[in-house]
This record gives structure tokens, C-alpha cells and sequence, in this order.
């Protein structure tokens, strides 16, 4: 009797201890924040509101920030929240919005770093503009590539950004909106364009890539020109014929040596030899990856860059700027592709406007890599070291 008359004691002087501004609705909150019961599985709106014991539009207007709910409140709903481990349900809120606010992207190498910089382009300005992007394999393997179209289509993808992948072009309009889907250095883009399909395409101008490399060479006094082709693409085929043409244009014969490195484009060994035996005096690249590893591969034959012939490359991979000696390349702006083709997606998504066929100038960085007449100056890009 007497232990429990002490307790009675005790907790009338603790509640008379309590400070006087407390009232007891904000004590029963308090005691719904610490021992509102947690339901398994995500939690939602509705468990935060019971927790706080409001309405679930206050819990939704507080979590946007709104300035109709008191800071006190917000605050409140945001620890919640955080104690629950509740996380917005995007698709609900599109469902409610009924649009997806998502953008698909098919690459069918995100390793490679004119792929990564398109990317990342790309994904800056879809941030910027509150879309989320979904990057899928767009590889050489037809049912991965069929996979991944699928999946972006099923993810309720609202325009869908195809670079460099070799998707069939007949397949792809019938799966895809032709009005909400842009191609970026596509493979097969050309014969769709041509066709009354109004699908949108992003490009940099090999052609002029080429002819201002050809120009370059043949300034240095080069005229037993090779070729090392890459995969067997059109954009091979494009760079290889737009070597032809160049030479032609400019009067001279269009003939050029062709050197391969295998299925796989792996035997540089193989080509550094007979480049040694065979002398040419310029060693035009398909792209940069492919002239660093003639590089490598030629100083192993004894073949010295640039005194015994000329290298070049293609795309201006920032790894180019950086070899030795430093890469001769055709820079194209890979980055602003991707924003530009995210900004032809934002147009036609929102404003209606069919995607339009854009080609962006490319610039020639003339480097180590390739031997200059004594009065040149250092680089063709300000700032260019060789």
C-alpha cells in the first residue's frame, strides 16, 4: 500500500512539472508519432495520416511543401514519413496526372564513351525538365534489343531516343509512336526518313568529318591514303565512301587502301604488320577507339607516329587527347545530340511538334598524330596541344 501511494505521488508531481503551454492534443500526436503501429509492405499516405490522425490531402499537400499546411504540421508529417520509410509513389502520382513524366533511351553499348557522353546529355536535360530516363540495352542481339523495347513500351515511356541502334526500322514504327521517338546516329535511319514516316533524327556530319580530314592530309602532302574499317555498319560505310568522294571532289583518283581487323575488330597485330611492309603514308581510323589501339599496335611493328605515316581517328573521345603521341580526330558533340534529342522529345510530347532531322557541325582537332606543314600553327581547335 505504501510502495503504491509513492507512485501516485510520484507521477502527480510529474504532471505538475509538465510546462504549462502543453496541451493534450499535442500530446496524444506526440504518442501517435512514437507508437503508431507499422504495417508491412511500402508505406503510404494513408498510414502516415493515421499516424498523425489527419486527413491524407494534409499529409499530401505537406509533403509538396505547400504553404497551407503549417510548418509545425509539415514538419511533423515529415518525420513521420522518414520514421515509416515512406517513399513517393511516382506511378500513382502520374496515374493521377495521366502521364508518365518517363523518357526511354536505347544504347547498344553504354561503355562506349561517344554512348556515355550522349547519355549523359540526354539526361541532363530530361532532369531539367522533371522527366525520369529508363537506359536500356539497345545491343546487337536482336531478341535483347526486342527485350529492352518492350520493357520501355510496358514502362509507359513517352518518348524513346534510339542511339546507334541497329533496331528494324519497320518494327520499331509499329511499336513505337513515330511522333515521340528521335534517332541518333542511326543505322537504319536513312531509309525510314525517305519513307512519309515523320520520325525525328539527330546527327553530327561525318561527311564533313571526313573531307576535312582528307584536307588535311592531302595539305601535308599525303597521298597513299588507308582505311581501317570498323564493324560492318552504315556508319563504316558512310565514312569509308565519304573518304572516296573527298579525293574525288579534290581531283585526285578515289582509291584507298582497306585494312580489317578481323569479325570481332580485334587483330590491330595483324594490320601494324602489313602496314610496315606495305608503307602507306596515312592511316585514316573508323573511330578513335580503333586508331588508339593502331597506335599501341604499330609502335610494337617499329612503325613510328607521325615520322613514318600519319594516324587519325574519329569521334573525339576525350581518351584521344591523352595517347601518345595525342590523336588527330574528328570531334563530334556527342552530348548535345542527347540534350537535343531530348529536347525534340519535350516538343513533341508537350507542344505536338514533330521531331525534327538535325545535323550539327563536327570540328577537326589536329594533333600529334599526324605530321603538319612548318607553317601551320599549333592546332586546328584553339588551344589543341600536339
Amino acid at each position: 500500500m505504501l510502495a503504491s501511494g509513492r507512485k501516485r505521488l510520484r507521477r502527480s508531481r510529474d504532471r505538475q512539472d509538465e510546462p504549462a503551454g502543453r496541451k493534450s492534443g499535442e500530446k496524444q500526436q506526440v504518442m501517435k508519432e512514437q507508437f503508431a503501429p507499422r504495417k508491412p509492405g511500402r508505406p503510404t499516405l494513408s498510414d502516415i495520416a493515421r499516424a498523425l490522425d489527419v486527413s491524407e490531402a494534409t499529409v499530401s499537400r505537406a509533403l509538396r511543401g505547400s504553404p497551407e499546411i503549417s510548418e509545425q504540421t509539415r514538419a511533423a508529417i515529415r518525420r513521420v514519413a522518414r520514421d515509416l520509410g515512406y517513399v513517393p509513389n511516382a506511378a500513382a502520382r502520374n496515374l493521377a496526372r495521366q502521364t508518365s513524366r518517363t523518357l526511354g533511351l536505347l544504347v547498344p553499348d553504354v561503355t562506349d564513351p561517344v554512348h556515355a557522353l550522349v547519355v549523359a546529355g540526354f539526361g541532363r536535360a530530361a532532369d531539367s525538365r522533371g522527366y525520369t530516363v529508363i537506359v536500356m540495352d539497345g545491343s546487337r542481339d536482336e531478341a535483347r534489343r526486342t527485350r529492352s523495347l518492350r520493357t520501355l513500351i510496358e514502362h509507359q515511356a513517352e518518348g524513346i531516343v534510339f542511339c546507334s541502334t541497329p533496331l528494324s526500322m519497320r518494327e520499331t514504327i509499329e511499336e513505337v509512336r513515330p511522333a515521340h521517338a528521335v534517332f541518333i546516329l542511326h543505322e537504319g535511319a536513312d531509309a525510314v526518313l525517305a519513307s512519309e514516316t515523320p520520325l525525328g533524327r539527330v546527327r553530327a556530319d561525318d561527311e564533313l568529318g571526313i573531307r576535312l580530314m582528307v584536307e588535311h592530309l592531302l595539305g601535308l602532302g599525303k597521298r597513299r591514303l588507308s582505311y581501317v574499317n570498323g564493324p560492318d555498319i552504315a556508319s563504316n560505310r558512310l565514312r569509308r565512301n565519304a573518304i572516296l568522294r573527298s579525293l574525288e571532289a579534290l581531283g585526285i583518283e578515289p582509291r584507298i587502301r582497306e585494312y580489317s581487323t578481323g569479325e570481332e575488330q580485334t587483330d590491330f597485330e595483324s594490320v601494324a604488320r602489313l602496314v610496315a611492309r606495305e608503307r602507306p603514308d596515312a592511316l585514316l581510323c573508323y573511330d578513335d577507339k580503333m586508331a588508339l589501339h593502331m597506335l599501341d599496335a604499330l609502335r610494337r611493328a617499329d612503325v613510328s607516329v607521325p615520322d613514318d605515316l600519319a594516324v587519325t581517328g574519329f569521334d573525339g573521345i576525350p581518351f584521344a587527347a591523352i595517347s601518345n603521341p595525342r590523336l588527330t580526330t574528328v570531334i563530334q558533340p556527342a552530348d548535345l545530340l542527347g540534350e537535343t534529342a531530348a529536347g525534340a522529345l519535350f516538343d513533341a510530347i508537350e507542344n505536338g511538334t514533330p521531331p525534327p532531322d538535325v545535323t550539327f557541325p563536327v570540328t577537326l582537332a589536329i594533333r600529334g598524330s599526324s605530321r603538319r606543314r612548318v607553317a601551320e600553327t599549333e592546332g586546328a581547335v584553339a588551344g589543341e596541344p600536339s
